[in-house]
């Protein structure tokens, strides 16, 4: 064969092949228009016909020829994929509504202060109500204890889990920050600042992990809890050049399962002494699940309503006895009734009405 004419058919292949991977790469959810220009038709695959396709049913090209160039999507995946699209569609709009309205309130703020002019020199320097850039308001101690009681509450709720999106479950903690007693005078905070803290503590928390379980491997005798502490600042500084400032965030999360250290102090043991039994605290255990929390709700509703149908059978047992009893007393004549069966009945006498 010529050179030329290969090199022109290999060139035509190559185009041909691309163009089907253009074609197969644009298949996306419900198609609209077949790439050929033709429209799209339900079809309805019969019950003899074999296919390697899923399904029964296709969004095909009315001039369908299987040379890759054509569209022919299954149902079942043409739908998930469109669901899928408008979903994603559904969260964008939700997160450039909420950036509206956060929006909206810092316009309103903005024209709630008074105005300033702005030619003016003086007023530039010496008006007292000048609007001055809003400065980053610092962390305190109380907000991030407060903010890691909030995160560890919502995040093990058994009952909701993970089944929530991410504004979702940034605006519950939100909810329950601003609403703590600790936060009373405080201006509150949105739920994307609560956010991001929560990623730098959270990052900078396990890190400092690592580098505590360090020093305590390192630990010699004579050494005790502050020459640990102070010996693993010494290493997160070392390895990250910066100091950790965020000891009591630590603190409050150490004993958390996903910060826990895995080396238990005093591990330089002598050889001849034998293994302590391991023995799993309260905090080893796995926290029920959602399935387990859910049926244990209801569990605990269906016990409620057996007890308090024990409890009334019981009631109406005691009732009828203590009616018995003061039918006996109604029955003798007065004069043989001794003086505790006398104030027996009283009483019988006095409940009953």
């Amino acid at each position: 064969m010529d050179p030329a004419e290969e090199r022109r058919n290999s060139k035509s292949q190559k185009d041909h092949i691309n163009m089907q991977s253009y074609v197969s790469d644009s298949e996306y959810g419900i198609p609209r228009r077949c790439p050929c220009g033709g429209r799209i038709i339900d079809e309805v695959r019969r019950k003899d016909d074999y296919d390697t396709l899923p399904g029964k049913r296709f969004f095909t090209c009315k001039n369908y020829e299987a040379d890759g160039l054509h569209y022919r999507q299954p149902w079942v995946i043409g739908v998930q994929e469109e669901i899928e699209r408008l979903t994603k569609r559904v969260e964008e709009a939700e997160e450039v509504m909420l950036g509206a309205s956060n929006l909206g309130r810092q316009l309103d703020r903005l024209e709630s202060s008074p105005s300033i002019d702005v030619d003016s020199a003086e007023a530039l320097g010496n008006s007292p109500g000048l609007v001055k850039p809003l400065e980053r308001r610092k962390w305190g101690v109380k907000e991030d204890l407060v903010l890691i009681s909030a995160w560890l509450n919502t995040s093990k709720d058994p009952i909701v889990a993970n089944e929530q999106k991410v504004v979702s479950f940034w605006k519950r903690i939100e909810l329950y920050f601003n609403a703590s007693p600790q936060m009373i005078g405080s201006v509150p905070r949105e739920w994307s600042q609560c956010k991001q803290r929560w990623g730098r503590v959270n990052a900078e928390v396990s890190r400092f992990v690592g580098c505590h379980e360090a020093a305590l491997k390192e630990q010699s005798s004579g050494q005790n809890e502050n020459d640990v502490m102070k010996a693993a600042h010494d290493i997160f500084f070392n390895d990250y050049n910066v100091k950790f400032t965020l000891e009591h965030c630590w603190r409050e999360l150490r004993f958390d399962q996903k910060w826990r250290s895995h080396v238990k102090d005093g591990a330089k043991e002598k050889r001849k002494e034998p293994a302590p039994e391991v023995v799993l605290d309260d905090g080893d255990v796995r926290p029920p699940g959602v399935k387990a929390s859910k049926v244990g709700k209801r569990r605990k509703h269906r016990n409620e309503a057996a007890f308090d149908r024990v409890e009334s059978l019981l009631a109406m047992k005691n009732m009828y006895s203590k009616q018995k009893i003061l039918d006996r007393l109604l029955a003798k004549n007065e004069e043989t009734l001794s003086s505790q069966e006398k104030e027996l009945k009283t009483k019988l006498i006095g409940e009953m009405l």
